[in-house]
């Protein structure tokens, strides 16, 4: 499986992540399904910017935005409170597909073959994990470590366009930052 096998679009970051065999891992699919989708609506809602639209209710655009703004620091104080008590694992280099996740570590790699489920930790600010199962398509040996590359079975199309748009969002979201850094 070449890194073309990301499924297309992709994005790449420094994120915690750990994994267990399958067999270990001890929680039904459908509880995994759900919980990805809540992962994957708020790490994306945490970034949502609100657009400003010309309305005849200004007045209720305003309450809204300060609504929305309120939420947003119970948000960011929840997520505080909860990653008190939670300890990350190490960070590794990922490459997020719709179809596959590539990481890089030094730790003791999967085996080629093996079914497993990885943890990926998608924002600091919000200790929950996204968690993706599947085939582990081939280890490669590197410099440091090793490179992992998953195929991921994601149970629900629900799950599969949420986990696109995520990617998609944060792939925009890095084009910009090249552009951004490129113009200085």
């Amino acid at each position: 499986m070449s890194e073309n096998s990301l499924g297309g679009l992709f994005f790449q970051a420094t994120l915690p992540l750990e994994w267990i065999p399958l067999e270990e891992a001890g929680v039904p699919s459908a509880s995994i399904e759900i919980a990805n989708q809540n992962c994957l609506r708020i790490v994306m809602g945490m970034d949502e910017v609100t657009h400003e639209t010309v309305d005849e209710s200004t007045e209720l655009n305003h309450e809204l935005q300060r609504l929305d703004f309120k939420v947003n620091i119970i948000l960011e104080l929840v997520a505080q409170l909860a990653s008190r008590d939670t300890e990350l694992p190490s960070c590794a280099e990922i490459k997020l597909g719709h179809s596959a996740l590539q990481w890089c570590s030094s730790i003791t790699p999967p085996l080629s073959g093996q079914t497993i489920q990885v943890k990926v930790y998608p924002d600091p600010r919000f200790p929950f994990p996204l968690i993706l199962s599947g085939n582990v398509a081939a280890v490669t040996q590197i410099d440091d470590g090793y490179q992992v590359m998953l195929e991921i079975k994601l149970q629900s199309e629900l799950t599969r366009e949420l986990l696109e748009k995520y990617i998609f969002r944060c792939h925009r979201r890095h084009i910009a930052k090249m552009k951004s850094e490129n113009s200085n």
